[in-house]
């Protein structure tokens, strides 16, 4: 009885154990992000890798469609603020579609254009963020409104100025590529009248928690250092307390057989003694 009692008070605090150890291990994830196309999704992943933030990208259950980011609890605002660094979450703009959408059943020809420049705009920053290396882009349409009581030679030259932001050195795309992408969506924009201002974004520096260091062969971040060996010493220590059972029932088991191989020769040489 006394066997089986000890025996379940072991398996149960190994099971709780093996539970504190799992939960340690793989701790609670919270979403950080929401409603995102896959793209940005993906871009604010890499972000969050590269910071040295394990996160994961998963379907949205909320938005259908849409996209999540899941970082650990406890390093939810830190996720927060590499984010914002990185310009992600992308700012919500409309398209062209959605933009001439909105505003009275009769718009004046002003407020046509304005929409219809905003969507033009908006269109233009979602493909030059969707090229990789891109971290955030700006641009700004300036169409004059045509008046047809106006001279033409009077009239003004649309112009537009362009602000990338993007990582490394390099542009992903020249001065020039930009002014033909743009100057090709608006209607009589030259592409001498586009501005293009490319800015590199400074190499991300990984937090000091978040750098590397060495527990024996293994590479992991220096926040998780002190969890890692408070984990390896409660493996330790239970190998050991396992070990210690084992020796313990190893050497019960010896002075078992040693008792038995001394009743043996006595018990036999009784048998030999009884009269016939």
């Amino acid at each position: 009885m006394g066997a089986s009692v000890r025996h379940g008070t072991t398996g149960g605090a190994l099971r709780t154990l093996a539970c504190g150890l799992g939960a340690f291990a793989f701790g609670c994830t919270v979403p950080v992000v929401t409603g995102l196309e896959e793209g940005d999704a993906s871009q604010a992943v890499v972000a969050l890798e590269e910071s040295g933030f394990a996160s994961e990208k998963e379907r949205d259950p909320d938005q259908e469609g849409t996209f999540r980011v899941l970082v650990a609890r406890d390093e939810a605002s830190s996720a927060l603020a590499v984010l914002a660094d990185e310009g992600l979450p992308p700012r919500k703009a409309p398209g062209v579609l959605e933009a001439l959408g909105k505003g009275s059943m009769v718009p004046s020809r002003v407020a046509e254009q304005a929409r219809l420049v905003t969507g033009t705009s908006d269109e233009l920053e979602r493909s030059l963020r969707g090229l990789d290396g891109v971290i955030s882009a700006r641009v700004h349409l300036g169409i004059p409104t045509h008046d047809p009581l106006a001279l033409e030679e009077q009239a003004p030259p649309a112009t537009a100025s362009v602000l990338l932001r993007h990582r490394g050195a390099t542009p992903p795309l020249t001065p020039s590529d930009v002014q033909r992408l743009v100057a090709g969506a608006v209607p009589g924009l030259a592409a001498e009248q586009v501005t293009v201002v490319l800015l590199p974004a400074p190499p991300r520096a990984r937090p000091a928690e978040r750098q590397l260091a060495q527990l024996g062969p293994l590479s992991v971040a220096r926040s998780s250092l002190v969890g890692l060996r408070a984990l390896v010493g409660v493996a330790v220590l239970v190998n050991a307390a396992l070990l210690a059972c084992l020796l313990a029932l190893w050497s019960r088991l010896r002075r078992t057989e040693k008792t038995l191989a001394e009743v043996r020769p006595a018990e036999t040489e009784r048998s030999l003694r009884k009269p016939a």
